[in-house]
Parts: structure tokens; sequence; C-alpha cells
């Protein structure tokens, strides 16, 4: 019998082809992804509890030029959309539309990259369906006017820390970008899991089946969280304590009182000695880029920071730790945030100890 390898050969060569454009394309997105480099977020527009108006109203100008000064390559600019509203309409107002398109152009002419990210969404479990569709409304218009930006230098986060069960929020992004994608085709758009953009949750979600080789994946990294985020009133059941140190010195602990053997806090007390050195922090990371790279989603984090009631000498070595760290696997870092609760500026000046991240 004879066999017409003809076939075969366009097959192979084919598949070669293809095989050769995945890469070519897996490359290019982990390029893009390295452009974004060092970054630090702005916190102003994802205000809710300050008026529209007083918002609108702050000059980010002088903000983008302190920041580009000091060496950063990108800002990324928390909006809660939902706030800029108007009435009755899942329309967003001319204002916040100009005022993106003006920052836009700012960071723009001091050579820094932005990323837009949607904040303060109000998707739940109850409600998904038609928080997508407004969801994918507001981003609609705001693509209208940004579409011309460049695509090396304009970025769109789709939502900001989901809480939603993972199948939900999966099927969930997988529609923004599926959707979205009709609207600015060239766009790279940014992902990240459920539980408040959690890394455990990043990867189980895995790489959408709407990933056209434009999707960065993002997590937000605070770990210790209790250390983090210590005597924050958001979250008044892990973290009403303060004046725990970074790395872990027994002798600087606070004691742990009136808490039920079963609190939260409690087990995060006790896995703190373990967790809160370098060493422990490296070889997360190290995991969770490894894992990233077997599910070859390119990773980057919009995240992580120490509230100011940390001790300053303790929050500049974590602040050191992490974008070394960070830095060392190729995972670009947003640091949360300028000059808010989790500040990076003393005396008016970035903090020394990331001088060398900045500078590398």
């Amino acid at each position: 019998m004879r066999i017409n390898i003809k076939p075969l050969i366009l097959l192979l060569v084919l598949g070669f082809g293809i095989n050769k454009a995945h890469t070519q394309t897996n490359q290019s997105i982990r390029k893009i992804a390295q452009s974004l480099g060092q970054g630090v977020n702005i916190s102003l527009l994802e205000q809710h509890w300050n008026s529209p108006s007083q918002l609108l109203n702050t000059d980010i100008l002088p903000l983008l030029t302190t920041i580009a000064k000091a060496g950063f390559e990108t800002v990324r600019l928390p909006v809660a959309f939902d706030h800029f509203v108007k009435e009755g309409s899942n329309q967003l107002n001319e204002e916040i539309l100009q005022k993106l398109h003006e920052t836009y152009l700012s960071a723009n002419q001091l050579n820094l990259k932005m990323v837009i990210v949607y904040h303060y969404g109000k998707l739940t479990n109850e409600n998904y369906t038609a928080e997508t569709e407004k969801i994918i409304k507001f981003w609609k218009q705001v693509i209208a006017d940004t579409r011309h930006f460049s695509t090396e230098n304009l970025f769109l986060e789709l939502y900001n820390e989901p809480t939603t069960d993972m199948d939900i929020w999966k099927s969930t992004a997988t529609t923004l970008v599926r959707e979205l994608r009709k609207e600015d085709p060239d766009r790279i758009f940014i992902i990240g899991g459920a539980n408040y953009n959690g890394i455990n949750e990043l990867l189980n979600m895995g790489k959408l089946s709407t990933d056209d080789g434009k999707l960065l994946y993002t997590f937000h990294f605070y770990e210790p969280y209790i250390f983090t985020h210590q005597g924050a009133d958001w979250t008044p059941e892990k973290t009403y304590m303060v004046g725990i140190p970074y790395p872990y010195k027994k002798r600087k602990m606070p004691k742990l009182k009136g808490v039920a053997p079963d609190a939260i806090v409690k087990k995060e007390f006790e896995r703190f000695p373990r967790e809160a050195n370098f060493a422990y922090l490296y070889n997360r990371i190290k995991r969770i880029k490894g894992e990233a790279d077997k599910l070859k989603i390119p990773l980057i984090c919009t995240e992580t920071g120490v509230i100011n009631l940390a001790a300053d000498k303790a929050k500049s070595k974590y602040l050191s730790d992490i974008t070394d760290i960070m830095n060392s696997f190729d995972i670009p870092v947003m640091l949360w945030d300028y000059n808010d609760k989790f500040s990076i500026l003393k005396n008016g000046k970035v903090i020394k100890q990331l001088n060398g991240w900045l500078k590398d």
C-alpha cells in the first residue's frame, strides 16, 4: 500500500508553523510584561468616599512628574467607575472620560506607561449577569475614547479584586475579554483571579479560553497580611494589632490577647515566625512563578505594599525584599501606593531602600 506523504508533510509544516507562532506570541507578551518595569499606584480616582468633583478637580500632573523623576516606568490608576455615572443610567460622565484622556497624555509625555483598572466594582454571585453587562458598557465607553492610544503604553485591567466564587469569576472574565476584544483588537488586557486577586485562585483558574496572546495575568501580594495591613480598620478581625516587626523577631512581637482559639488572626499569628523573612518570601514567589510558567501565563503583580502604620524600618526592609525577589523572577511590580495610606515616601522622597530596584 502506497501512502501519500505530502498531506503528512503539510500537516507537520503547518503544525510547526503554529507552534512557532505560539512561541513567538508567548515571547512577545512576556516582553511586553517586562516593559512595564517598576510601577506604582496612584490612589485617587478610586476614592468613592470623596465627592466626584473633588476627585476630578485634583491635578494629577505633579504626582506623575515626581513619579517619573523617581525612576518609575509605569503608573496604575484605579478608577471607581460606578462613582462617575450619570444618574439612572450606565453612562459614564464625560468628566471622568476627559480626566482619563488627559492623564494618559500627561503620563505619555513623561514616558510613563499607564494601567487603568476598574476598582470597587459591585460584582457578586447573585448579580453577575447584569453586572457583567454593565462592566462591559463602562469599558466600551473608555475604549471608544482611548482606542487610538498606543497599545504599548496604555493597558486595561478589566476588574480589580473580584470576590465571587471562582467558577463565576472565570466565566465573567472570559466574557469580558471576549466582548471587549471586539472593541479593541490589539490592546493588552489584564486579568486576575478570584479572592481579591489571590495568587492561588489565579493559578487554579489558569489560562482563559479567550486568551489570544494579548492577556497579562495579575496577582496581589500582601503576605504576611498581619504585617502589611497591621492596624487597618477595614479588616479588624485580622489587623487590630500594630508594632509587628519584619523580619520576625520574637522579642519585638506584640502579645496576642483576647482572641478565640479558632480566630483567623490566631492562625496567622502562629504562622508569622515562619513566613516573615526573606527566605520564605523568596521560595513562595519561586513556587508561584514556577506554576505560572507551567500554565504559560505571563505574570505581573499590580499590588504589593505595606501600610504606613508599620514601623519605618520594617516597612522599608519588606519593600526592599519583595521588590528584589519579584525582580529576580522577572515579575513586574506596581507598589501600592505612592502617597496615601501605604505611601512609599519619606520626607517627600521615595524611601532610599527602593533606589536600587528603581535603577535596575
